[in-house]
Order: structure tokens, then sequence, then C-alpha cells
């Protein structure tokens, strides 16, 4: 299906290509090329905005903020279990304690 003049018309970055994706239009990011059969192919890179109202709008990027309160859990964990590791390495080699990390992850 080909774009429509009126949406390829809209002002968007340099090195993107439009193409539908679902009831929007997709703008994506042209990111080289790649020699195939004597031919070179486009090769697209992700989705950087979306074309709404015959605007180009730029992806949102998510800022992730890790705050002190999410190692809390570990923090607890590990208070609570310290004597239990320092039983473990009496009778186990020091070598075990990483098990033991992955065990104090997967409870978390």
């Amino acid at each position: 299906m080909a774009v429509p003049a009126e949406i390829r018309a809209i002002e968007r970055p340099k090195n993107t290509v439009v193409k539908k994706s679902g009831s929007m239009w997709a703008v994506i990011e042209r990111v080289g090329c790649i020699r195939k059969n004597g031919n070179n192919q486009p090769v697209e890179g992700k989705v950087i905005g979306h074309i709404i109202d015959g605007k180009f709008v730029p992806k949102e990027k998510l800022k992730i903020t890790v705050l002190m309160k999410n190692f809390g859990d570990y923090e607890i964990a590990k208070s609570v279990s310290k004597d239990l590791l320092t039983d473990l390495s009496n009778v186990y080699p020091q070598d075990m304690a990483k098990p033991y990390m992955l065990l104090l992850y997967f409870v978390l």
C-alpha cells in the first residue's frame, strides 16, 4: 500500500520512512543499507515517532529512575539471612555463594 502524498509531505526528521501501523502512521529511521543479490536494500531501524493529526509526534523516551526504596526488600532479605550465610559458609565451599545469591534474587 502506497503512502498518501499528504502524509509524505509532513515535515519529519531526515533519513526516515513512513509506514502504516494499525490506525496510525509510524515514522521509522533508516540506519543504512545492505547489499543483497547485487542490489542495495535499505535497512530500517526503530520507530522514532508517529504522524498524528497531520504532525510528526516524537516517541517519548522512558526515564527510569532508581530509588533507594527499590533496594529495601533486598536489604531486608540480606539482613534476615546474614547468619544463614555464615552458617552455610562454614559447611560449604566459597563457590557456593553464587547459588545462594541466585536463590536470594529469586525470592525477591
